[in-house]
């Protein structure tokens, strides 16, 4: 395996091993699973369907995107759009 590809599934394990301590599950697959690391892996896999060429950069920031999301619940800002934007940053 190169060095690259080696940093990347590094990367990717790390992001999944975070996003597998969400205590939210859904189920797939016919058994619960975390939820954000549910949403990343589909995340992944629908890049790879739409843009099976993209940047390493991209795919890790696929996979990422909402890491560990649960520990800043939407619930804790005001239900406008300034409390949306204030959650988001």
């Amino acid at each position: 395996m190169n060095t690259d590809q080696h940093r990347f599934d590094q990367a990717v394990a790390r992001f999944d091993a975070a996003n597998a301590e969400d205590p939210n599950g859904e189920i797939a697959d016919g058994r619960v699973q975390p939820k954000e690391l549910l949403y990343a892996q589909r995340l992944s896999a629908m890049l790879a369907r739409f843009a099976p060429d993209s940047t390493e950069s991209l795919r890790l920031a696929v996979r990422c995107q909402h890491i560990q999301r649960w520990k800043i619940p939407r619930s804790d800002y005001p239900k406008t759009p300034a409390g949306y934007k204030q959650w988001r940053s």
